[in-house]
Parts: C-alpha cells; sequence; structure tokens
C-alpha cells in the first residue's frame, strides 16, 4: 500500500529511542522533494540533537496542537518489512509495552544504524571553496571522509554552512552488510595449457580437474584431497605459466552451504496422521491447531505433508523450534522437500549469514523458513502455515526487550495474514490445554508411535539408594544399565540439567561458599580450565587454595553438574564413548552439529547433557534414557516448576526407544511420589493437567489470572529497593494484586542489585492498564515465562 502523503502532510515514524510512551510513534513532516516513499521504508529523522533511523508507518499521526514538527532529513531505501509485519509490530509494542522503534529493529537485520552512509554533492561548483572544488572534479560526489580531509577539525560545522547555502546537497544511503561480502578465489583452466612437469604433482592434479569452467580453490582442494591452504601457490605458479587465469568471486553467505543433502523419504501418513492433517485444513482463517503427539508419533512428517500442500498452493511458510540445536535436525529434513527454497535464521548464524538470509527471504528466493523465535519475523508475502514445534518450550520467550512470546506472535502474525498455526509438542502446557478446553484451540492428537514402541520407565528412589549405601550419582539400576549397553548398537542419554563438575564450593570449617563477587551467587566449578564461573555475568576465578573468609584450607566440592558426570562416566566405563551436550560444549561455532552428527553417525555411545539434550532428538539407536536427578527443577521456587519437571522427564522419555530394540527411561529422584514424576512416568498429559489446574486455580496462577513482573536494578541496593516500592504503588489498582518488591532470585548481578514486583489481574485489560502507570526505567514483563 502506498501512503498517500501530501506536502506539508505529517507521517507516523517509528524511531528507535527511548519515549515517554514506549509503544508510540512520532509525527514528523515529509518534504515534497523526498517523493512518497510506503510504509516501511527507512528514514532519517532528527531526534533530540541527532539524526536516528526512523521507520514509516501506514496511517495518518493524530494532531498535536503546539508542537513544531520537525522535517524527515532523507528516505534511506525502500521497505524492507512487509505491511502484515508493521502491524504486528505496533501489536507487539502495545501488548509487551516495549519501545515501537526497537520493535521493528528486531525485526531486521542488525547494525543498520551503523551502515547509515552520507555522501554530498555540488549543484554549483563556483560555490565550492578551492579546497573543495578539485575533491569534487572527479565523480561529483565526495563522502564524509573526504570533506573530512578537506575541510580539517571543523569539517562538520563548514559542510553544514555549505548546505544551508545551497552549495552542497547530501543525500543517504545504506552501505553493503558491515561485514565485506564473501570472496573465494576461483581458478580456470586456459585453452592449450601445457601440463606441469613430473616435478610439480600438485600443479598436474588441478590442471587434470579443472574444466573449462572456474572453480573454486576450496571445491579443488575437496577434490584432489589435500589442504586447501596447500592450492595457493600451486595455483599462482600455474597463472605465472599461462597455464591458468585466477580471479575473485563473491559468493552468499550459506548456513547451510556445509550440510549433507537428504533424500526425501517417500512415506503415507497413518489414519490418525491424515486426520490430524485434515482438521488442520478445516481449520478457518486465522485459526490454531494443538498437533498433540506421543514421541514418535511422527508429527514432523505432518509438518512436510502440510508444507507441501502450501508450497503446492503457491504460499509461503515458517517453521520455528525454541533452541539452536533443533534447527540442524529438522532443516535436514526440510531441505529435502523445499531445496534452495529454505532459508534458515537464528542466532547462532554471523551477522553476514543473517543479512543474506533477510534478503533472500525479502526478495522471495525462499519460501520456507526455518529458525528460532527470530524466524517469526521473517518477511514472507503470501505467509499460509506457521508451525511452531515443541510448542511448550520457554525458550520461545525473549529475555531482553522487547520481551515477546514467538508463540504469541505467531498467533496474532496469522490472525493478520489469514494463515494456520500447527503447535506440534508431546507435552502441551497446561495454559494451552486449558484453551483447548475452553474452545479456543482445535486439537488432534497422535496416539500410536510411528517407529519402535513405548519405553518402559521406571522411577528409581534416590531415597533407598542412600539407605543401602550407594552414594554415587549413578544408582544401581543405571549401573548395570549402562554396563550391558551394547557398543555400536545402543547409545543412551543421559540428563543432568546443571553445567559444570560443582555446584557451588564450600568450606567445611566456616561454612561460607564462594560467591561470585558481582552477582552474589555461588561459584560453579568446571573441569575445562579448573576455573570458577559464574552462570549469570560469567566471571571467572581460580580455585582458592584457602578459603577467602577464615583462611582454612578445608575447601569441598558439592553437587554434580554435566562435566562431573562425564567424567565418572569414562572413569567406571572406560568402554564407553562419551561427549557432553550443553552450552559450554555449544560455545564453539556449530558446536551443537559436530556433536549431533558424531552421535547420530554412532561414533558417540552415551550423550551427557542439560535440557538441549531432552529436545527433538530423533535416534533409533538410543535405548536408555536417564535423569541423574529429577529434583533439580522440581525444586525451584517458581510455581512452573512442576510442569516443567513433567515437561523435560517426558521429553527425556521420548528420546528411547525409537527403534527396533526397546527403550528403557530411569528417572532418579528423591521425589518418587510427586504427581508430576508419576504423571511423568505414565507420560500422562491430561492427568498431569487434570491435577495441575486446580492447583493453579487455587493459588491464582494462569491460566486463571495474567501476569506482569516488574525488574528495577541499581548499584545502590536501598535505591533499588525504594525504586521496586515505587513501582508497586504506582500499578495498585482495583482488581489488581501487588507483590513486592522483593528481592529477584538473583539478587545481584553485574553488580547491580535487582528487586522485583509482580502484578496479577484477572484479565489482560486490567493489567495493560496497571502498566500504563509503571514509572520510567523499570524493565516490564508481561506473560513472564518464569517468576524466578
Amino acid at each position: 500500500m502506498v501512503a498517500e502523503v501530501a506536502a506539508a502532510e505529517t507521517v507516523r515514524v517509528a524511531v528507535e529511542a527511548l519515549a515517554d510512551r514506549p509503544e508510540r510513534a512520532f509525527s514528523y513532516l515529509l518534504p515534497p522533494e523526498l517523493g512518497t516513499p510506503e510504509p516501511g521504508s527507512l528514514l532519517l529523522v532528527p531526534y533530540g540533537r541527532r539524526l536516528a533511523l526512523g521507520y514509516l508507518l501506514p496511517g495518518t499521526p493524530e494532531p498535536e496542537p503546539g508542537i513544531e514538527l520537525r522535517s524527515v532529513e532523507a528516505v534511506i531505501s525502500a521497505p524492507m518489512l512487509t505491511p502484515d509485519l508493521l502491524a504486528l509490530a505496533e501489536e507487539i509494542a502495545a501488548y509487551y509495552c516495549a519501545p515501537l522503534g526497537g520493535t521493528i529493529a528486531a525485526m531486521l537485520p542488525p547494525g543498520l544504524e551503523s551502515r547509515l552512509e552520507r555522501r554530498w554533492a555540488a549543484p554549483d561548483r563556483t560555490l565550492l571553496p578551492d579546497s573543495l572544488r578539485g575533491v569534487m572534479s572527479g565523480s561529483g560526489e565526495v563522502s564524509d571522509g573526504g570533506l573530512k580531509r578537506s575541510l580539517g577539525k571543523r569539517w562538520s560545522a563548514e559542510a553544514d554552512r555549505l548546505r544551508r547555502s545551497g552549495a552542497l546537497v547530501a543525500s543517504w544511503s545504506l552501505r553493503p552488510p558491515e561485514l565485506q561480502a564473501r570472496r573465494v578465489r576461483t581458478l580456470r583452466r586456459l585453452p592449450d595449457a601445457d601440463a606441469p612437469a613430473r616435478a610439480a604433482p600438485l600443479q598436474r592434479a588441478i590442471l587434470e580437474a579443472l574444466g573449462a569452467e572456474a572453480r573454486t580453490l576450496p571445491d579443488l582442494a575437496e577434490e584432489i584431497g589435500v589442504e586447501p591452504a596447500s592450492m595457493l601457490g600451486a595455483a599462482r605458479r600455474l597463472v605465472a605459466r599461462g597455464a591458468a587465469e585466477m580471479e575473485w568471486r563473491v559468493v552468499e553467505r550459506d548456513p547451510r552451504a556445509h550440510r549433507p543433502t537428504e533424500v526425501l523419504r517417500d512415506y503415507l501418513l497413518a489414519d490418525e496422521q491424515q486426520a490430524a492433517l485434515d482438521r488442520l485444513e478445516g481449520l478457518a482463517a486465522g485459526g490454531e491447531l494443538l498437533l498433540d503427539g506421543v514421541a514418535a508419533a511422527g508429527k514432523t512428517d505432518v509438518y512436510l505433508a502440510a508444507l507441501a500442500q502450501v508450497l503446492e498452493e503457491g504460499g509461503t511458510a515458517i517453521v520455528l523450534v525454541p533452541e539452536v540445536s533443533l534447527v540442524t535436525q529438522l532443516a535436514d529434513r526440510l531441505a529435502s522437500l523445499v531445496g534452495d527454497q529454505l532459508a534458515v535464521l537464528h542466532s547462532g548464524l554471523s551477522a553476514g549469514e543473517r543479512h543474506d538470509t533477510w534478503w533472500r527471504i525479502l526478495r522471495g528466493e525462499a519460501r520456507v523458513v526455518v529458525g528460532t523465535r527470530m524466524a517469526a519475523f521473517a518477511p514472507l508475502s503470501d505467509l499460509r502455515l506457521i508451525v511452531v514445534d515443541e510448542a511448550h518450550d520457554g525458550a520461545y520467550k525473549a529475555d531482553r526487550t522487547p520481551r515477546y512470546d514467538a508463540r504469541w506472535v505467531a498467533r496474532r502474525r496469522a490472525a493478520l495474514t489469514r494463515a494456520r498455526v500447527l503447535m506440534g509438542t508431546a507435552t502441551p502446557d497446561v495454559v494451552t490445554v486449558s484453551r483447548v478446553r475452553g474452545g479456543l484451540v482445535e486439537r488432534a492428537r497422535l496416539v500410536e508411535r510411528r517407529v519402535g514402541r513405548t519405553p518402559s520407565v521406571e522411577v528409581v528412589d534416590l531415597r533407598a539408594e542412600l539407605a543401602e549405601g550407594n552414594r554415587s550419582i549413578f544408582s544401581r539400576a543405571l549401573t548395570d544399565a549402562l554396563s550391558a549397553l551394547k557398543q555400536g548398537s545402543e547409545q543412551a542419554i543421559l540428563l543432568m540439567n546443571r553445567r559444570g563438575a560443582a555446584t557451588f564450593v564450600l568450606c567445611r570449617d566456616c561454612g561460607e561458599s564462594l560467591r561470585c563477587p558481582d552477582c552474589d551467587l555461588p561459584f560453579v566449578f568446571h573441569l575445562s580450565g579448573g576455573q570458577l564461573r559464574c552462570h549469570h555475568c560469567g566471571r571467572t576465578a581460580s580455585p582458592p587454595e584457602k578459603c577467602p573468609h577464615c583462611g582454612s584450607s578445608r575447601i569441598r566440592y558439592f553437587g554434580a553438574g554435566t562435566q562431573r558426570v562425564e567424567a565418572e562416566l569414562r572413569t567406571r566405563f572406560p568402554h564407553l564413548r562419551v561427549s557432553r551436550l550443553d552450552s559450554d560444549a555449544l560455545a564453539a561455532r556449530r558446536g551443537f552439529e559436530a556433536i549431533y552428527d558424531d552421535f547420530r553417525e554412532g561414533r558417540v555411545d552415551v550423550l551427557v547433557g542439560t535440557q538441549l539434550a531432552a529436545k527433538g532428538l530423533d535416534l533409533p539407536s538410543v535405548t536408555l534414557a536417564a535423569v541423574i536427578a529429577a529434583d533439580v527443577t522440581l525444586n525451584l521456587p517458581d510455581y512452573l516448576a512442576p510442569e516443567r519437571t513433567f515437561q523435560l522427564l517426558a521429553q527425556v522419555a521420548g528420546r528411547a526407544g525409537r527403534g527396533e530394540q526397546p527403550g528403557r527411561v530411569l528417572i532418579q529422584t528423591y521425589a518418587a511420589g510427586h504427581y508430576a514424576i508419576r504423571a511423568a512416568a505414565r507420560l500422562d498429559v491430561d492427568g498431569f493437567a487434570d491435577e495441575e489446574l486446580p492447583r493453579r486455580r487455587l493459588l491464582g496462577y494462569p491460566p486463571s489470572s495474567v501476569l506482569a513482573r516488574l525488574l528495577v536494578a541499581d548499584p545502590d541496593r536501598s535505591r533499588a529497593e525504594a525504586r521496586g516500592r515505587e513501582a508497586a504503588a504506582a500499578v495498585a489498582g482495583p482488581g489488581v494484586e501487588v507483590h513486592g518488591p522483593l528481592p529477584a532470585y538473583v539478587p545481584r548481578r553485574a553488580g547491580r542489585w535487582r528487586f522485583q514486583v509482580v502484578i496479577r489481574a484477572q484479565d489482560e485489560g486490567t493489567r495493560a492498564a496497571s502498566l500504563e502507570r509503571v514509572p520510567p526505567g523499570v524493565a516490564i514483563d508481561v506473560d513472564p515465562e518464569s517468576l524466578l
């Protein structure tokens, strides 16, 4: 839609800056010489004493009497967002109390403002000072840097004077990405090239591999079987002899270029899968279907069938996953269906990869986008379907402004585009179950496994293990199961939802634990590097030989993390090949892909991991899945702790028994009688919801209410608490319960004291009215995923 903007008419602009009302847009005048840009165009506007990046919004702004409007400085680029994304941004800003400009910026490739470039032209060179005439005599334009070199230190003021006098005219644009385009050397064999002497075997091999078309040196190195670093010298010698020609080629960064191509599987949907697909097709525009399927029931096959229909009809689709680690496996399956029309978007990509991928999508070269929550903003046209895999997962909620939930975004974007939403999970959250029971969401169930069989689940009571003298982190049942594991044909996944080797370090004389001085939280000991590390701010320290509080040398390491489990496995079961999957192990680029490929191809027998190992892995050789300590999540001080525990245990159970061999699941816990543990052992989603929903109603938690969390942080503890009291008093009102301010679960982080206020209301309207009164400088988290 073209914005109908007449001369001197005001336009609505979202500016990436703070405002008194975070969701508000600003009014500017659009000079007639700038034309009639479309909504979504990037603008440069004066904001305070600087120029800021703005985004043109559709519609006419409300009149602001008594305010002298400023003019748009320049139109930087054509629209970079589709109309539905512009409307969605305004909804997100209003619902999540987020700055509108920042919300739009989160939808775009990073670093746009840093790529602004200004160039100067001279309509009449006779008006220029002598120092500039020579500079402008070439191309007729000069950059800011050229002006600075010619005019000296006060170049900015002098350039502004020349602009006002008409001697100079400024134009703005976006530079290419801040990362230079990726270039590779290519080599082409020249006609009638003589073969090199026998003393140059590498040159001979290169010429034999070369045809008439130019090929990249890395491709040649892979074909010949040599290191790429050895190619350049030989290639240069061929060029010097006149046997070949070497050039540079610009290549688009493709995050999937290194992945092998899977063959599209030929499969038929089972009756319940087909029924789910029919249910999806029968949804009204903007409708939502919960695909509730047990592990290995074939939810991905339903996704693929739905995507195939969308592509056949000429539409586009988005597939969301909660973690970067899940992208690889699902993208491999999707690529077999979509081919080059698949795009991947997630935070693990480099800035250049994200830029190139984003523009591919905008140009219409990709029709299916798979990725984490940022992929919900992919600028696709004719969107028909949004798939949300592992829809129960809390990772869909952003922890930085704008603090949106990608599941909410998917529902709203579907409503705006008349697309359908397919939410797939084996363990739906109780709020979604409540929405299903209330008739707001359709439900299709997959109760039969397509591969393997339902594993046997055994709850191991660690209290009984202790009573019988077993103080190991491995119960007797788990020890026996690991000992019986057949190397090469059977694999195991062990879940320990803590990183590190020891969860805290304690002095046995004075009882003080070693804590991070910035966050006041216990350090965690890591075997790699032998360091203490804070998992909240990243601070590291060397383990002391003596207690810093009392000077005692009696320092002991308590608790267990993934590193300790890995170390004990290697010691007690030296015949097993062990690997670890946690956020520490994923620090390397494409770290998950390397671990996943090793495990899938049988080079690893036992995978030790945090919850990353419990999500979505589809590996038929896994016959054993075990939870080392189910109580880690169960005992967190959060109303969602039982649900998180149930989901995690049920997801781990779903990793075993996906092949021909039977699967076994062991859950080690000190709370064997807890309803979340019992329901997980039965893999009973509705049974858990039947016990959890009455508890939520009794305590007043969602879905019986809606929540918001306010967070203040300050280097001074007293000031932080005072600001928390001010925020609590401001939001209080009829129909709103206010709890706090209380110290946050992490009371001190990066040197700042943190206090939180929790707001509970019966409906969204009452909560929204309350949040309008939040004082400036207080972080707002609407529908918080956790109260920790």
